[in-house]
């Protein structure tokens, strides 16, 4: 396609956010990115459109922002909200509208084509020289084949979003030619800050930090934890490190610049750390605008095991809720009540253990206080009544607390059920030593 044709063709497809909105009927299934990456525009035209028609629609989307027009709860008839991963989620859960969907997180494309909605409304950067858009930071879930399926794509345009690096198999590029109708929108950007590690975050990473060994392919997640890990990297001088991982964040963009990730040793995507979503703040999308250090790909095929494995020494990083003394990992929920999701939890165990030398590593506190006060352990006899085992007994490598490493891989399950009392607070050591299995 000429350069001229793809700009003509922008031009005869812009339009109104409203004529974007009408589009969709009452009744369609609309598939929608989120996070940073909602599309704010056509969200309010198209509230105000089902609130002035009483029409419905069904949604399917995952880290909705809580500021978005079509799940306020005043909102909650003209939307049901199919979802796989609860954030700001949470909060939206008594207005009887939000559904969870039970799936890994590479399967977000599958879940969402087998509901099969009739409308895509995505958000991307402006086109390159040759028409092509960059789904940037949040929108890789909704991958290739969510498009293809539907009948409508609606594309949100927004200059603040950066152009990512992406190409071949699983690129995030659109084409200004596969719209059939293009709102522009100038939107601030959702940012994301992690929060700061505490002391506990501080003790854990340290002892994961042993066990990263120079050229390791790191998986990072996201919060207080995975920032101590990255200060502990770099701290301990480890050096040519890759990352392959599903979310990239400030704290990967430090250790590039710092030199500890600079990927020379792996595999797959070799030179560059590799990531499907970008979760941070305006320093670190400044930072991968357009960076070549970087390759994004879809989701699914970042937290495919098989690809996953393809590098050495992979090294997930992972948190958990609460374990059980044979192993059982529950990630995702607080008794039955769905806290979050299974993510990519199991595909990074699998994945980092499939690896040649590799090592699946679940993190989480040996203890926590509830809202009296009252101390409880997270290594417990038995998981809570109704709780979700996210990662079973079978596939758990190490288990890492503040007070040390459990390597419960191929031990019995009294051998297990030791290990994790030896790293359990103290206050619980010796009552969790009466449940100890034959």
């Amino acid at each position: 396609m000429q350069t001229n044709d793809w700009r003509a063709l922008y031009r005869a497809k812009k339009t109104t956010p409203e004529a974007a909105a009408a589009l969709i009927r009452s009744g369609d299934g609309v598939a929608m990115p989120g996070a940073a990456s909602w599309p704010y525009a056509v969200d309010a035209a198209l509230t105000r459109q089902l609130r002035a028609s009483g029409g419905h629609i069904q949604l399917n989307a995952l880290f909705t922002p809580v500021d978005t027009e079509l799940l306020k709860p005043e909102n909650a008839p003209l939307v049901d909200y199919y979802v796989n991963f609860l954030a700001g989620e949470r909060a939206m859960i008594p207005q009887g509208n939000v559904h969870f969907v039970p799936t890994h997180l590479s399967q977000n494309g599958a879940w969402i084509c087998a509901r099969r909605p009739r409308v895509t409304v995505i958000t991307c950067a402006p086109p390159d020289e040759n028409g092509f858009m960059s789904r940037s930071i949040s929108a890789s879930h909704l991958d290739r084949a969510v498009l293809e399926q539907s009948e409508l794509l609606i594309v949100e345009v927004n200059p603040r979003l950066p152009r990512l690096a992406s190409e071949g198999e699983c690129n995030h590029l659109v084409h200004v030619s596969e719209a059939v109708a293009i709102v522009e929108s100038d939107h601030l950007l959702a940012e994301n800050p992690s929060p700061a590690p505490t002391e506990t975050d501080r003790a854990i990473a340290g002892l994961i930090a042993d066990l990263v060994p120079d050229g390791a392919c790191v998986q990072f997640g996201q919060g207080g934890l995975p920032n101590a890990v990255g200060e502990c990297l770099a701290y301990a001088g480890k050096r040519d490190l890759g990352v392959h991982t599903e979310v990239l964040t400030n704290c990967v963009m430090k250790l590039m610049q710092q030199g500890v990730v600079n990927n020379s040793r792996k595999t797959l995507c070799r030179g560059r750390s590799a990531g499907a979503l970008c979760v941070g703040d305006q320093e670190l999308w400044t930072f991968a605008d357009g960076n070549p250090d970087f390759c994004f790909k879809e989701v699914r095929w970042i937290n495919d095991p098989r690809n996953i494995a393809q590098n050495d020494n992979v090294i997930s990083i992972n948190n958990a809720i609460e374990i059980d003394l044979t192993g059982q990992v529950n990630a995702e929920s607080i008794g039955p009540r769905m806290y979050s999701g299974t993510g990519g939890q199991l595909e990074w165990v699998i994945g980092s253990q499939w690896s040649r030398g590799g090592k699946s590593i679940l993190a989480l506190r040996s203890s926590y206080r509830d809202k009296q006060g009252v101390l409880h352990s997270k290594i417990v006899p038995q998981l809570a009544p109704g709780a979700v085992v996210t990662t079973p007994r079978t596939c758990v490598q190490y288990v890492a607390t503040e007070y040390g490493i459990a390597d419960l891989k191929f031990k019995s399950c009294r051998e297990r059920a030791k290990a994790l009392v030896a790293i359990a607070h103290p206050d619980f050591r010796g009552e969790l030593e009466k449940h100890l299995p034959l």
